[in-house]
């Protein structure tokens, strides 16, 4: 029996205040996801979004959300919005799974203007959410956002 291999990643859903989301257009999977990536080493999963982020579009966020659980003893980390898994297959790893750590974020000050990451990213777009479902992207991507949307306008 063959292993399954797993690798943790951290998105973001990001929202604009005006209906929209930011949306990059990944040049290994021809689709338009979320910003996202694999978590480095010893990061958090939340500043691995962020970073991600800012990496894939040149756009500063920060994650939004419920408070967590807080002790003395235990470090507690921002809640994501859902936690997913999903089959991926690319040049460097195959086949394998991601679990990915998907967070609500919200623009740093004044969203200006997008820059897709060269290499990685071929095009980035704020979309209005009705317009997702138009789009080039996984099947699960116009349902996820929708609900991230709704969360993220029932926070208080």
């Amino acid at each position: 029996m063959t292993a399954v291999v797993r690798h943790l990643t951290a998105s973001a859903v990001v929202f604009d205040g005006a209906g929209r989301v930011l949306l990059v257009h990944h040049l290994g999977s021809g689709l338009w996801l979320y910003p996202g990536g694999h978590i480095d080493d010893g990061e958090d999963p939340a500043a691995a979004a962020v970073r991600e982020t800012w990496e894939e579009t040149g756009l500063r966020v920060h994650a939004v959300g419920p408070d967590g659980f807080t002790h003395p003893a235990v470090v507690s980390h921002p809640v994501p919005f859902t936690i997913i898994e999903m089959p991926v297959r690319d040049r460097r790893f195959g086949e394998h799974r991601h679990i990915d750590l998907v967070y609500v974020c919200e623009p740093l000050g004044e969203p200006g203007d997008l820059v897709a990451q060269a290499g990685e990213v071929a095009d980035v777009a704020w979309v209005p959410v009705t317009e997702v479902v138009d789009r080039s992207c996984p099947p699960e991507l116009p349902d996820l956002i929708t609900a991230a949307a709704k969360w993220a306008h029932a926070l208080p």
